[in-house]
């Protein structure tokens, strides 16, 4: 909506019923004027029509038209009179003067019918002996240019019986004139009034305007001015200031006023500015401390992360050793519960250094496509002996589906929502895991009838360490970092998780994942794909394979070798990279690498790679194992394009990988 100025709705205001007033004043003038100048145009052409019918009824009885001529003559003499026309009792013209604009021969007759119904229907009420106008209604016609006055011309006669009759008996007509005036003159008078009246107007109109703007300048400048300031001082411009000259005294108070509260704000302003400098300079500091302490932790994570990482990685080799070589009952129990304790320490080592990871930024997903039936079966394999022991239904339906995720990420939020399930799930209850198809999404559903969660913690069940106000339903609770590491990866994914629940009622994390496009094709390559790879695995000995392995900690490297020995494996074992050189320079070579990261001595595990390969001049297969979980460490193998595991390393997973190497070398050889 268009806006306007003081001064212009001032202006409008006062002009607008001015105009009004002037044009509707302007207008009644100009047409009484108007009128008037018309109705005398149309008195003096019947004027002298009058006066010629009366002068030239001799002339029309005689048919004298010399004389008729003479008079029609002299009558052009008069002002606006264009033409004269005098026609016989027939309609006839006997006489013509002037220009006369030649009118149809019916107009003639009609004027001339006219005259006639007017002189029968008004001869009884004439009273010519008293004055009155004895042609109120002469006939007449008009146009733009002209009009026409037709007068009839008839003798009056006195009857000789009734001489004191006032009253004239008409006769027939004998002629008749008609008059043509022009209104040439007229129209130029009109429009001579208009211009000047407009003029007039138009000039009082300007004087009235400039004396209003210079009225209303006195109010609608300093409001002007007052504006301005408002709008600066808006813009933060608090150092402005108004200076009128003004005789209205309200506009003066409202000036002083801005100024005072201009000149406070200034003032607060000001404290406000030094106030948030010295809480911006409190901020940076606690900032630095931050991010020393960030870095600190970082640091401290990092060491924990190796020198936790390879004592707990030596155990868990020295336990499968043991586990081979115990056979009494009571004494592979013990060794089972020994394996538990450390599966159970390298979980919550593992749920620590992730959570670290992924606020630090370190885990980038890799999208493809994953089989969500397989991913499935491996969490149920995995979760089922859980499941049992406390005596729990786990029930996992299975999902043919193609979804587009990162597969081990995908994979470790399912096992995270299972885990937590069973351990918040009372005694001989259910948990169940299904799939739904909802338009481009799979929703994964991992419901329980367990204890439940309340309104009030399901806001709080994503944050770290925060455990539910339950009763102790598992011995192993663990830190309370599961679902906090299941909202990171759910976020880092794109995906979308949630979460019905009700105290006592159980609960329903629900996980929806984009389905693959296609999905169908996928299914055949991958149940090929699938039987391949198992058929590798039932042929994949490790006896007689020779093996190089390359740890600076002696209890690692002794357990290492102990392990792989006893999977039939020929092992060298080398502390040092001088020890590597010494096997290189006695001839000694290998089928594969399993190498530490760290060496010490400014060297690692992928300089004693690079020297074997050299020596051997062939690409040897490869394991880096390092307890360094650090991003650095994640691309240098990425870019070598070496295996890396991070310690702890279970031995099962370890042997699965060194035989799944060895065969594609051997495909490769072949």
């Amino acid at each position: 909506m268009k806006q306007f100025s003081i001064r212009q709705q001032v202006a409008w205001l006062t002009l607008i019923p001015l105009f009004i007033m002037a044009a509707s004043l302007e207008s009644f003038f100009l047409h009484n004027r108007f009128s008037d100048l018309d109705q005398n145009l149309l008195e003096r052409g019947r004027s002298i029509a009058r006066q010629f019918a009366v002068s030239g009824e001799y002339g029309v009885f005689s048919n004298n038209q010399a004389f008729l001529q003479n008079i029609a003559n002299g009558v052009l003499h008069q002002p606006d009179v264009r033409g004269v026309v005098v026609l016989n009792s027939s309609s006839e013209t006997l006489v013509e003067a002037g220009k006369f604009s030649r009118l149809p021969k019916n107009v003639f007759t009609e004027m001339s019918l006219a005259a006639s119904d007017y002189l029968v229907g008004q001869a009884s009420i004439k009273q010519t002996a008293a004055g009155e106008d004895t042609n109120l209604l002469t006939p007449m016609r008009s146009n733009k240019e002209s009009v026409w006055i037709y007068q009839p011309i008839i003798p009056e006669q006195i009857t000789l019986d009734d001489l004191n009759s006032k009253n004239p008996v008409a006769t027939q007509k004998i002629g008749a004139v008609i008059v043509e005036m022009s209104k040439r003159r007229i129209e130029e008078t009109k429009m001579r009034m208009l211009r000047v009246t407009v003029a007039v107007t138009s000039l009082l109109l300007g004087l009235f305007f400039y004396l209003v703007y210079l009225g209303s300048r006195s109010i609608t400048y300093p409001i002007g001015k007052l504006s301005d300031a408002v709008q600066a001082i808006g813009r933060g411009n608090l150092s402005t200031r108004v200076s009128l000259q003004t005789h209205v005294s309200e506009l003066n108070t409202l000036a002083q006023g801005l100024n005072d509260m201009t000149a406070e704000l200034q003032q607060e302003h000001a404290t406000l500015q030094q106030r948030i400098e010295e809480a911006t300079q409190a901020l940076l500091v606690k900032k630095e401390e931050a991010e020393h302490a960030s870095h600190d932790k970082s640091h401290f994570l990092a060491v924990a992360s190796h020198d936790l990482r390879q004592p707990l990685h030596a155990l868990g080799l020295y336990v499968a050793e043991m586990q081979r070589k115990v056979s009494n009952a009571e004494q592979r129990h013990l060794v089972n519960q020994v394996e538990r304790s450390i599966e159970a320490l390298s979980t919550l080592l593992n749920a620590l250094l992730d959570i670290s990871k992924l606020d630090a930024g370190a885990v980038i997903p890799q999208m493809q496509t994953c089989a969500v039936d397989a991913m499935l079966g491996r969490i149920a394999a995995d979760y089922q002996m859980l499941a049992s022991v406390k005596n729990i239904r786990l029930i996992v339906r299975p999902c043919s589906g193609y979804v587009t995720s990162d597969p081990l990420l995908l994979e470790r939020i399912l096992a995270n929502l299972v885990s937590n399930a069973i351990r918040y799930t009372y005694q001989n209850g259910c948990v169940m895991v299904a799939c739904r198809r909802r338009k481009h999404f799979l929703r994964i559903e991992v419901r329980d009838n367990g204890v439940g969660i309340s309104k009030t913690d399901q806001g709080n069940i994503f944050r770290e360490f925060f455990q539910l106000a339950q009763p102790q339903l598992d011995t192993s609770k663990g830190l309370g970092l599961g679902l906090a590491i299941v909202d990171r990866l759910v976020k880092l994914l794109g995906h979308r998780i949630e979460l019905r629940s009700a105290p006592g009622k159980g609960s329903v994390f629900a996980l929806e994942v984009p389905i693959t496009p296609n999905a169908g094709r996928l299914s055949a390559v991958a149940e090929q794909v699938s039987v391949h790879l198992d058929q590798e695995v039932e042929k994949s000995p490790l006896a007689g394979k020779r093996l190089l392995i390359v740890d600076d900690d002696a209890a690692v490297l002794s357990g290492t070798t102990g392990i792989l020995t006893s999977w039939g494996c020929q092992v060298s074992a080398a502390a040092s990279v001088a020890q590597v050189e010494q096997f290189l320079h006695d001839g000694v070579k290998w089928d594969l690498i399993v190498s530490d990261y760290q060496l010490g001595n400014n060297t690692n595990g992928i300089d004693v790679i690079e020297l074997v390969r050299q020596h051997q001049n062939q690409r040897i297969p490869c394991i880096l194992i390092s307890g360094d979980t650090s991003p650095t460490v994640l691309k240098l193998a990425s870019v070598s394009g070496h295996h890396l595991l991070h310690k702890p390393v279970r031995p099962a997973k370890l042997r699965s990988l060194i035989e799944h190497l060895l065969e594609d070398e051997v495909h490769q050889k072949n």
